[in-house]
């Protein structure tokens, strides 16, 4: 069994999204996407909260994260207007959590995720 220690869980976001800009930011059901994903993740008995990062560059995003408690990897403009080529570009914490073994990536776009299914 894998120790949950060992688990860094990463949401990254960005507001330069080619098709709906600023699309994590937009009201979506009276809230945003992102706050959407914080709130289910906080919620969770098995992610170790320390151990969850908010990716982002653009301060409002950062700004999310601070109002949830929410650890901050500082994302690069490179990563942040990545299209995901090359994936080192796009995932630069990629390294960053030397003491972890395993990441957990989940994405703000998909509001209907359930936390049972992370």
């Amino acid at each position: 069994m894998k120790n949950l220690d060992d688990i860094v869980v990463i949401v990254q976001a960005r507001l330069s999204s080619k098709r709906i800009s600023n699309k994590m930011i937009r009201p979506f059901a009276e809230t945003t996407l992102v706050d959407i994903c914080l709130e289910k993740i906080k919620k969770s008995k098995v992610i170790n909260l320390n151990n969850f990062y908010l990716s982002a560059y653009e301060e409002e995003l950062k700004d999310i994260a601070v109002n949830h408690g929410i650890n901050i990897w500082n994302r690069s403009a490179k990563s942040a207007n990545s299209e995901g080529t090359p994936l080192t570009e796009l995932f630069d914490w990629w390294g960053g959590f030397d003491s972890k073994k395993y990441a957990v990536i989940i994405s703000a776009c998909c509001p209907l995720l359930d936390i049972e299914t992370i």
